[in-house]
């Protein structure tokens, strides 16, 4: 499918393959915009869930944070008044979005038992995530929750050993527990693995990555195969407007195929004019102003 990522329809992303999902990221220069959000939370707004919300203000890629795989939902705010569920299944959301969704999981080392299981990486989470109809794992990890580069490559073994049709992005935001952690010679071995994407903190996001750092990241990981994601993951994602667009552009400018905005705004979401400006800065009001209205 020769289409860019802000040009695909709904149907078009029931359709797409793992490779098929990589080359029009790819295909689409650095205007890809992925948006997290904690679905264990209650969305800033009542009525919709905070997928909804990251997709109608210009999400690609909606990432569903704290889903709990052994019992997945996400959570409406005042469904009581409305009349309406309390949460939605995965496949609800994904069908109300129209959006290429996925999931964090956690790859946390042995022994580590400060987290619920259906959030970990198992085989059987992993097998829920293809199961709910996900088009992607992202596995990283949150704070405090002791990942490392190298949890995750395990990780990654695990998941590709599960499917070769589920695109795996890994990588790591923000220190997560052991501190910020910038190794770029394990790359190679995050692409041998099998992930298709590697992430790493944006620039001025976390202390030492300038710039010129992210761009050698970004060059590091296209060397070795794989896409790129630059991540505003330290609750910049509720900062001035004016910080969104340096950061948008300067991952851009580094090279980064996605640029992703945090959950660390209201309610689970970063603050939806955040969304939008970052959307805006990377691609336009056109190509925005398409992805917001275009859920066909």
């Amino acid at each position: 499918m020769n289409k860019r990522i802000f040009d695909l329809t709904k149907e078009d992303i029931k359709q797409l393959s793992r490779r098929d999902i990589v080359n029009c990221i790819a295909r689409s220069e650095g205007r890809t915009l992925m948006v997290e959000n904690v679905v264990s939370m209650q969305p800033p707004v009542d009525l919709v869930s905070g997928a909804e919300m990251a997709a109608a203000f210009g999400a690609d890629m909606v990432t569903l944070n704290c889903l709990d795989l052994l019992d997945p939902k996400a959570t409406v705010l005042g469904h009581e008044a409305h009349n309406v569920a309390e949460f939605l299944s995965v496949a609800e959301l994904k069908q109300l979005c129209g959006r290429l969704m996925g999931c964090n999981l956690e790859p946390v080392p042995k022994g580590f038992t400060e987290i619920a299981e259906g959030r970990s990486v198992t085989a059987q989470t992993v097998q829920a995530v293809i199961d709910n109809g996900l088009d992607y794992v992202m596995l990283t990890g949150n704070p405090g929750m002791n990942v490392s580069q190298e949890t995750i490559l395990e990780a990654i073994r695990l998941v590709r050993s599960i499917s070769q049709d589920l695109v795996i992005i890994a990588g790591k935001m923000h220190g997560g527990g052991v501190g910020n952690d910038y190794n770029l010679d394990i790359i190679g071995e995050f692409a041998e693995a099998g992930a298709d994407i590697m992430m790493f903190p944006a620039p001025y996001t976390t202390p030492g990555v300038t710039p010129q750092l992210a761009e050698q990241m970004m060059r590091t990981v296209h060397q070795a195969g794989m896409l790129g994601m630059l991540a505003i993951g330290t609750s910049q994602e509720g900062a001035s407007e004016n910080f969104i667009q340096q950061v948008a552009m300067t991952s851009k400018s580094a090279g980064a195929d996605i640029v992703h905005i945090g959950d660390g705004g209201y309610g689970g979401l970063a603050v939806p004019e955040n969304i939008l400006t970052m959307g805006i800065t990377i691609r336009g009001r056109r190509h925005q102003f398409k992805r917001m209205a275009n859920r066909r």
